[in-house]
């Protein structure tokens, strides 16, 4: 499943890549694709920032002397706060001015000009800047479609490489379009925008193939990987029990340290079984005797039914790669072939006319080839999919089953029966905290190291 996931991964870089570039170059003759772009754009808003903040220093300094010094704002002042606001901060910029103002009437008609010009400047400069901002916030959703695998991402990203082209047939440049419609099936198939249309649905297609793949065959990777990890340390913790109790020296170096206290703790409470016999040690010896009768059980399942790990991976559940590939394949095209004959349809309504064997008169209409009728005959083919879809939904509604009627005696024994399985539930909970405690006490008292490990652990290494 891995290996398909990152076909369709490949497919999805290819297809976007082919639509990114269709789009590019469909709208490359309105010579808008500029890099300076951006930064015009920068430039044009801190210039009308800068004018901006000079109409409120004025204003906030002519106030302010009018209500404290009785009289109007001196010129002097304001031919040199717009020399320092603007003027002076527009030099930095790659269209600077000719030179400082001397005269107020000059500022302020300089003022209104530059108003106005800036306006204007910044209503063309952003159209521009959305151009690079969609074409960048859609690569940036791409790449985040193939790490996350998220639906979302992939919707993003469609709908930010289209935005370019709804933006730019906002602004009435030249983009692909299909007036008149063709009447020939092949003429409107070679299209520019029916290209992009096929190409830009071959994208979501394969996106969310790549996501259905990844979502059926992560889960049972990262079940059979936590499986295969599980079985590992099942078998070594068996493993080294047998050792131990065979008598043999357990290397420290080939074991972490807590697994060497481990193997003390369990020789000393061997020991305390056979003379004093408390309780912590006899609960210590189950669980370890429940550990080998379990390595004992999955040795024996996987003897006897060699698909008992894919069984217990859910990998027999999953569907495999050859029917996914089989799938995404017909399912793809036969939406691709549903796609191409319903948009030819649609936009070429002498089609229609003709099936229909509509009268001279109306399959000559020029009202015929209007959007309007495009749209007309696209409502009833958007209503028929919820419509088999509440058809399908209605057909497949399961019955409901009638539950059995329980005689008496069966009810007290299901009464029975959930109060017993209570009991033994509140005596595993039980079981499981004493032994629980007790884990935390030998810790504990492991932690310190006395004369007695000292002893054992001589003992043993000999």
């Amino acid at each position: 499943m891995k290996a398909v996931t990152w076909i369709l991964r490949i497919a999805s870089i290819a297809t976007f890549a082919v639509m990114a570039y269709l789009v590019y170059s469909l709208l490359d003759v309105n010579d808008f694709w500029h890099w300076d772009a951006p930064y015009t754009f920068v430039v044009t808003v801190f210039r009308l920032l800068s004018l901006l903040v000079f109409i409120l220093t004025t204003t906030m300094i002519s106030g302010l002397v009018g209500a404290f010094a009785g009289g109007a704002m001196p010129s002097d002042l304001i031919v040199g706060l717009y020399n320092t606001l603007v003027l002076r901060t527009w030099y930095m910029q790659p269209y600077g001015v000719s030179g400082p103002m001397t005269n107020v009437t000059e500022v302020w008609a300089s003022f209104q000009t530059n108003v106005m010009e800036v306006l204007f400047a910044l209503w063309d400069n952003t159209f521009l800047f959305l151009y690079f901002l969609f074409a960048g916030v859609g690569i940036a959703l791409f790449v985040q479609s193939l790490i996350r695998m998220e639906h979302k991402f992939v919707g993003g990203a469609f709908l930010s490489i289209q935005g370019i082209v709804i933006i730019a047939a906002f602004r009435s440049l030249i983009v692909p379009d299909l007036n008149p419609f063709p009447v020939d099936f092949m003429v409107f198939l070679l299209r520019s925008a029916q290209i992009l249309a096929l190409v830009s649905f071959a994208y979501l297609e394969v996106s969310y193939q790549m996501i259905y793949s990844y979502s059926v065959g992560k889960p049972v990777e990262d079940r059979e990987e936590t499986l295969k990890k599980q079985l590992i340390a099942l078998r070594q913790a068996t493993r080294k029990q047998d050792a131990i109790e065979r008598g043999e020296k357990v290397s420290i170096t080939g074991m972490s340290r807590t697994t060497g206290a481990t193997a003390f703790s369990f020789l000393r409470e061997a020991i305390e079984r056979k003379v004093v016999g408390t309780q912590d040690a006899l609960e210590n010896l189950d669980a370890i005797s429940d550990v080998r009768r379990l390595q004992i059980y999955v040795d024996e399942l996987f003897a006897s039914d060699f698909k008992a790990k894919d069984e217990l991976t859910a990998k027999a559940a999953a569907p495999s790669s050859s029917y996914v590939i089989g799938s995404t394949i017909t399912g793809s095209a036969i939406r691709f072939l549903t796609v191409v004959s319903i948009s030819f349809i649609l936009m070429s309504p002498g089609v229609v006319s003709t099936l229909l064997n509509l009268p001279i008169g109306i399959q000559g209409s020029v009202e015929l080839f209007q959007p309007e009728i495009v749209l007309l005959f696209l409502v009833p083919i958007v209503l028929l999919f919820p419509f088999i879809a509440m058809v399908i939904s209605w057909f497949s509604k399961r019955e409901v089953i009638e539950k059995e009627k329980l005689t008496k005696e069966e009810k007290e024994a299901v009464k029975e029966r959930k109060k017993d399985l209570d009991r033994r539930k509140r005596e595993a909970d039980k079981a499981r905290k004493a032994r629980a405690k007790a884990r935390k006490k030998r810790d504990v008292d492991e932690t310190e190291v006395d004369e007695w490990d000292k002893a054992l652990e001589e003992t043993f290494k000999r």
